[in-house]
């Protein structure tokens, strides 16, 4: 696969998922608003909580399809087939585990019966990134943006009506599931009519195969959604609903900013995984601009969202949610360094290294846990963002120095005074101008990073060829 065809499948799916943001937005503005803080605290639970769950439903399936077909895509319909059997057990077991365990948690019915919405929601999206993975692995980009469009627009009508109509939390839980099913038909669809025919597989020794094979995949999936969600959960039995619902609007911030680079390693991924298999220098090209690309949109991110949080915050949920500022300020170092992240992890797995990133992932998360239990009952939602900060650079660190040693060789060092100075120019810029509207300070902080990127010659001649033709690529959203 050619680095053009990267750009192109990368362009696309950003242009995608900006799209299912720009629907989703309203939802996402008036939710916290029309609900409240403690109510919606306990839907924000809801989610959090049910990702938990969300390994056993997955457990590393999707990731290792796509790995498996990107290299053999002949093999594309008895792997899907025999995975899909493999997933109807393991969703089984999950909504039977969710069930059993919420039925002892202690909350109250409302809260109980949003988890139950919200459980089979995830479900519903488990296989529907399972039949997905199919056309990712065949880099038809296209039907995977039609299928995150499909789930925006529908989440975001059905979600308005009912809050407006004077409907609970319980009932936009329903929303949720409603938008997965309706995903879900239309990626069994596709992937029937357009790829292969999955039908429920019977060859035993390949069922086996995937579920050792994505043993490591789904460890490593397991911890990764444990100190990415359990922050949440902790503060939800360990303090009330409105510090919950603070948290959960700076979070939601945090996470709707992951999409960036989440949907270019979408694209990333079967390449990279290509390329180990036939050439070493590609793959080396491809992660070094992959980890300076989402090394500054990051830090560039972090700092401008840094210096505005407050702001930002009560312009987007009210002064009832200003509380949450203080824990966005921190949340953002944390999904700066998950940006990078991303890369480091999804080379490891394309790599067949994934057991590294399991055990270090393992030990992260078990840290995130210690800190959340030392760090919640003193410092509250802040002791739980700062835990998450921590975990996170330990995740990094070690990532950096193993594929260093073993695979890649990471620019951090190279390009870390050339991020530090455009990170901190920014902020002060920020302070400097805090008096004027966030109509002005946003862009005009970004327009500054892109000057200090030019001054600073972050990027080489060949890298800024290279943006050129993506700037010039079709910017219509069709299927390749």
């Amino acid at each position: 696969m050619s680095f053009r065809k990267i750009l192109s499948n990368s362009a696309l799916v950003l242009g995608g998922e900006i799209a299912d943001r720009i629907l989703r937005l309203l939802l996402v503005l008036m939710a916290p608003r029309i609900l409240g803080d403690a109510a919606y605290g306990k839907f924000h639970f809801a989610i959090m909580y049910t990702n938990l769950f969300l390994i056993l439903a997955d457990f590393g399936i999707h990731q290792l399809i796509i790995r498996d077909i990107s290299r053999d895509r002949s093999r594309s319909q008895k792997l899907a087939s025999n995975g899909l059997t493999l997933k109807l057990i393991l969703a089984s077991a999950t909504i039977g585990l969710i069930y059993l365990v919420t039925s002892f948690s202690g909350k109250p019915a409302a809260d109980v019966n949003a988890v139950y919405f919200m459980g089979w929601a995830m479900i519903a999206g488990s296989f529907g990134e399972f039949f997905a993975s199919v056309f990712r692995a065949h880099q038809k980009m296209g039907y995977d943006v039609l299928s995150t469009l499909i789930f925006g627009t529908v989440v975001n009508a059905a979600g308005l009506y009912v809050l407006f109509a004077g409907y609970d939390f319980v009932a936009l839980s329903g929303v949720y599931l409603l938008a997965q099913v309706v995903r879900l038909i239309y990626c069994i669809i596709v992937t029937q009519a357009k790829f292969v025919k999955i039908r429920l597989g019977t060859d035993f020794a390949l069922i086996r195969y995937l579920a050792r094979e994505s043993f490591t995949f789904g460890i490593l999936y397991f911890f990764a959604l444990l100190y990415t969600n359990v922050d949440s959960t902790m503060l939800s039995f360990m303090t009330n609903d409105e510090t919950t619902g603070w948290y959960g609007v700076s979070y939601r911030l945090i996470n709707a900013m992951m999409f960036i680079p989440v949907a270019v390693m979408k694209v990333v991924f079967p390449a990279l995984s290509q390329y180990f298999k036939e050439s070493e220098e590609m793959f080396q090209s491809l992660f070094e601009r992959s980890f300076k690309m989402m090394l500054l949109i990051g830090f560039s991110l972090a700092a401008v969202v840094y210096g505005s949080a407050d702001r930002i915050i009560v312009a987007m949920w009210g002064q009832e949610f200003i509380s949450g500022a203080g824990a966005l300020k921190i949340l953002v170092w944390a999904n700066a360094i998950m940006f990078v992240g991303t890369v480091q992890t999804h080379a490891t797995r394309a790599s067949n290294r994934q057991g590294f990133t399991a055990k270090v992932v393992a030990s992260s998360a078990v840290l995130n846990v210690v800190l959340n239990l030392i760090l919640i009952p003193k410092y509250s939602l802040y002791g739980a963002a700062f835990a998450t900060v921590a975990s996170e650079l330990f995740t990094f660190a070690f990532h950096n120095v193993y594929l260093t040693r073993t695979l890649v060789k990471t620019p951090l060092f190279k390009l870390a005074p050339k991020i530090t100075f455009v990170t901190a120019l920014t902020i002060i810029y920020i302070a400097a101008i805090s008096e004027f509207s966030l109509v002005i300070i946003l862009p005009t902080a970004f327009l500054l990073i892109g000057v200090l990127v030019l001054i600073t010659r972050y990027f080489t001649r060949d890298e800024l060829s290279f943006m050129k033709d993506l700037v010039k690529l079709p910017r219509k959203i069709a299927v390749s």
